[in-house]
């Protein structure tokens, strides 16, 4: 199972999932204070999530799930290829949440400032799905080669 390519490029999707989780998306201005926040973890009294905080938190749960189940699938390959799609349009998602959206309400005296590490590590894990089922895609090809030839 480690031995296949796309083994590894999923094991990277799953790894920025769980970085996306730990690592500061947002700075927030909060009455004079620069507080970070990260996609999972709101730990100020005087911040409240908005609904783009419950929903990228899903998403990225479900990121790391479906990974997960996309790596012990190796025996079905066509259907591993549509969900390292499917992981695709996912951590594209959550990208897409922590590079333009606040996660906190915004009140007065809150401003934000959005973290660019956060979102290398999410454009990291889109492109390990797309490696993944790219390499998914040249075994396919491989395999029906080599039923050819027999």
């Amino acid at each position: 199972m480690i031995q296949r390519k796309q083994t590894l490029f999923l094991l990277l999707s799953i790894f920025t999932s769980v970085a996306l989780s730990l690592v500061t998306c947002n700075f927030v201005n909060f009455n004079g204070t620069k507080i970070g926040v990260s996609v999972s973890i709101i730990d100020s009294e005087g911040l409240h999530p908005n609904i783009w905080h419950y929903i990228g938190t899903a998403i990225n749960a479900m990121a790391a799930i479906l990974a997960l189940v996309t790596i012990f699938l190796f025996k079905n390959r066509v259907l591993q290829v549509k969900l390292s799609y499917a992981l695709l349009f996912l951590q594209l998602g959550i990208t897409l949440i922590v590079s333009f959206l606040p996660v906190v309400k915004l009140g007065e005296g809150i401003s934000y400032e959005n973290s660019i590490l956060a979102t290398i590590i999410g454009l990291i894990g889109a492109v390990g799905a797309a490696l993944s089922a790219r390499n998914i895609k040249k075994d396919i090809a491989l395999l029906k080669s080599a039923d050819r030839i027999r």
